[in-house]
């Protein structure tokens, strides 16, 4: 019997029990490597610690708690980890994108509504990557001055909009939004926004299912998965019937302009868009027309909301702080002029006006948490272990509130400190860019995106004073600035006067207008 043997014989069991007591305090140490957060109870995880609302507000406090910019909770058997801080974000969802990039599998979202083609729940691969290649060729900051034209001319359109109906603002914006999306994507001219248009009206039913189901856990089926085969007459089973209304709308996005454009294009009365530019081209770069459909309804998702809850954020802004209103419509008019209403061309000479549509990405960003992203293989970072497969959420909104990024009073909207003291953009603060994602995940039609912004704000600057409103015993009514919880946090209702800065702004305004609509963009 040789000496292995022998060992073995005698010592085995012995062996056994220090191997198992070396595996249990190997797996207690990996435990204890990873980030801290609050502690998880068996079987039910972190769930009595888990935020109702506003969670970025409660992952601020657990980093003060545990004096950590990195914290992490349990629940359903999933990690996540909370990135606090702009060093954390950068280190991993920037510089370590390669396996920082996926997605998680949003059951609700992706399959029981039907969400699993759109370009930004896409898990990270060749789909994804073909797709945002697509978008990125169209949407790159050359490409984007192309589609200037029919930016322009929504904006004429919104101005007259606000004449007639101010306190519709929040409508006005989602229809000039739909109306700059729906004409560069698939070319297609919308209804007036007094009349209404079917689009409209699909996308916004879409993106309520949208933004409901894309909060990770928002639905217990996200965790549970097996819980997608559960029929719908089953206690406790709503949200298949949830999931099977807003999956309608959903489609109706992806197919019927699509749709529209095919047979417009067969018939030769299709105008320049995203949808025919692809198709044109789809022979010599071998792209399928599933990619195209796909593709260009990522765009009209993304494109008709993320700008209105901006601008909304936008008219807040102004209400409250009147001086920031006041400096802009200075530089404005000493910059404009008198005679006509600011154009793309005087974007350069108007450093204040880009200083307001930074601070108003960043004082409240549109989406606080972005989209969650997933961790493919198992990492490191500060000496904490970092899961494969775990989730991992950048809070945007604790960077954008950082005192050693952005300067003092970080809860208040001054545009200036974006603004060196002779008046320009400071190069040495950082420009708000984590308000359209992180690594390879930031959003691909973001200049065009901050075209569309930067003429709305420009434009409603130039041409209206945005104020409070008085109640009926002559008092200032002061909005509450607060924000409502979910993906994409928008203000809670409240009352503001938008009216025109003078009789001849508002012959501007209707002039304008005119002499865009008659020409055909």
């Amino acid at each position: 019997m040789g000496l292995l043997s022998r060992v073995s014989g005698y010592y085995g069991p012995m062996i056994a029990i220090v191997l198992g007591m070396i595996l249990v305090v190997r797996s207690a140490r990996l435990r204890r490597k990873l980030p801290p957060g609050p502690r998880a109870l068996p079987l039910i995880g972190n769930l009595l610690d888990l935020p109702r609302s506003h969670e970025w507000l409660t992952y601020v406090e657990w980093g003060r708690k545990f004096n950590s910019d990195i914290v992490h909770f349990e629940f359903a058997g999933t990690t996540t980890i909370i990135l606090n801080s702009y060093e954390a974000i950068n280190d991993l969802l920037e510089k370590r994108s390669n396996i920082y990039s996926s997605r998680p599998k949003w059951t609700m979202l992706n399959e029981v509504i039907g969400w699993g083609w759109i370009l930004i729940t896409m898990p990270y691969g060749k789909s994804w990557n073909t797709r945002r290649k697509l978008v990125h060729q169209e949407f790159n900051p050359k490409q984007s001055e192309r589609y200037e034209p029919q930016t322009v001319k929504a904006v004429r359109n919104l101005l007259v909009d606000l004449l007639r109906e101010p306190d519709n603002f929040c409508h006005l914006f989602r229809h000039m939004a739909g109306s700059i999306i729906l004409s560069i994507t698939y070319g297609i001219t919308i209804k007036p926004a007094e009349i209404g248009d079917p689009a409209i009206d699909t996308a916004e039913r879409a993106l309520e299912g949208f933004e409901a189901a894309a909060v990770l856990g928002s639905f217990l089926v996200d965790y549970l998965p097996i819980l997608k085969y559960v029929p719908p007459w089953f206690p406790g089973a709503s949200f298949k019937l949830k999931g099977r209304e807003w999956g309608k709308d959903a489609d109706r996005m992806l197919n019927e302009p699509f749709d529209i454009v095919k047979e417009q294009i067969v018939n030769g009365s299709n105008r320049p868009c995203f949808v025919s530019y692809c198709l044109d081209r789809k022979n010599s770069k071998d792209v399928d027309e599933t990619v195209v459909r796909e593709s260009a309804g990522a765009m009209y998702l993304a494109g008709t909301d993320t700008t209105v809850c901006a601008l909304h954020i936008f008219i807040l802004a102004m209400v409250c702080y009147p001086e920031a209103q006041r400096l802009a419509q200075e530089e404005l008019d000493r910059v404009v002029g008198p005679d006509r209403l600011p154009d793309l061309k005087d974007r350069d000479d108007l450093p204040y006006i880009t200083a307001i549509l930074y601070e108003t990405m960043r004082w409240q960003p549109v989406d606080p948490l972005g989209l969650a992203h997933l961790v493919t293989e198992e990492d490191e970072y500060r000496g904490y272990r970092i899961p494969k497969n775990s989730v991992v959420i950048g809070n945007v909104w604790a960077v954008f509130r950082d005192a050693e990024i952005y300067g003092r009073d970080t809860d208040k909207f001054i545009p200036g400190r974006f603004l060196t003291a002779d008046g320009q953009i400071n190069p040495d603060i950082p420009e708000p860019t984590m308000f359209w994602g992180t690594g390879r995940r930031i959003c691909p039609g973001r200049h065009f995106a901050m075209i569309s912004m930067y003429a709305a704000v420009a434009g409603m600057l130039y041409s209206f004073n945005i104020r409070k409103v008085r109640d009926k015993f002559g008092n200032e009514i002061v909005p509450s600035q607060e924000f409502t919880s979910s993906l994409q946090s928008r203000p809670v209702p409240f009352p503001c006067e938008i009216k025109p800065r003078s009789e001849h702004h508002e012959k501007l305004i209707r002039t304008a207008a005119v002499l865009m609509n008659d020409v055909d963009v």
